[in-house]
């Protein structure tokens, strides 16, 4: 048992999350010391995407947090979140005027979510954000990981009606699962429970695959139209796997640049660490 499954065995049974919506087989974790050693676990390495919700919308984020313990496990504690090269830009703009926002981390077998609040901007493209008050552990029931896909990526994709009409797509983000896309010229006429096929092309990673799809959701934010959709196979094929190495690929290239862009950043008690370091070198050299 590692210490997440430690914590979900012995915390608090809940059944609403932050937004006071009904939520099955989840765990409170409120005690300070445990959501430190906790948060401080999730972002050692870093390899934990960061899923952001904005409000009650759909907004998909996926970036890093890093930990600042100023005064140790029972004192004042920061989080900082990377929020450059997120599409859509607007989402940067909505996490600092948003009167909430829900930080949700996924590891293999739980879902970890949280409230935080947003304190200031550090430098051009870091968020630093409060210590949450709570954290909700639940076990992680989906198998598909959802991967944001922002405007530098040359990932790109059409849709093709059950009717032949043909049209293009932007992807706001996509698993192994299903695709969360938004018609990019005229409106198309689909329905829930819509047979479309979804047409890959990404030419940079010498990727190509076409894939059976069900509409489940037409949704409207901000008066622009976005669908759900859910792949559909019959069998293990060749599409299946084509599509798999495909959001992998994308999931790997979006954790490397955020990695990268994260890892000259240092907290204020790193600095002061740095700072402490030098003057003993200095002192021993006089």
């Amino acid at each position: 048992m590692d210490y997440i499954d430690f914590l979900y065995q012995s915390a608090t049974k809940v059944c609403k999350n932050s937004f006071g919506e009904l939520i099955k087989d989840a765990v409170l974790v409120d005690e300070k010391k445990n959501l430190t050693q906790l948060l401080t676990l999730m972002t050692m390495e870093g390899d934990f995407p960061i899923n952001v919700r904005i409000g009650k919308q759909i907004f998909d984020y996926h970036s890093f947090l890093k930990l600042d313990m100023v005064g140790g496990l029972q004192g004042v504690s920061n989080l900082y979140l990377i929020i450059d090269a997120l599409d859509p830009a607007i989402g940067n703009l909505r996490i600092r005027k948003a009167t909430s926002v829900i930080l949700r981390m996924c590891t293999t077998r739980h879902n970890l979510e949280f409230k935080v609040d947003f304190l200031e901007m550090v430098g051009r493209n870091i968020l630093k954000l409060s210590f949450p008050e709570n954290i909700i552990i639940r076990t992680e029931k989906r198998s598909a990981v959802r991967v944001s896909i922002d405007k530098k990526c040359s990932l790109s994709c059409t849709v093709t009606r059950k009717a032949g009409i043909t049209f293009p797509v932007k992807i706001i983000n996509i698993s192994s699962g299903g695709l969360f896309f938004q018609p990019t010229g005229k409106l198309p006429s689909i329905i829930d429970g819509g047979k479309i096929v979804c047409n890959f092309k990404w030419k940079s990673q010498n990727i190509r695959c076409n894939t059976k799809a069900v509409i489940i959701e037409r949704v409207s934010i901000d008066e622009v139209v976005y669908y759900r959709c859910r792949f559909v196979f019959e069998q293990y094929d060749s599409a299946m796997r084509d599509l798999e190495a495909m959001v992998a690929t994308a999931q790997l290239r979006q954790i490397q640049r955020r990695r990268e862009m994260f890892k000259d950043f240092k907290t204020p008690t790193e600095i002061g660490a740095s700072s402490k370091g030098r003057v003993s070198k200095n002192s021993k050299d006089k």
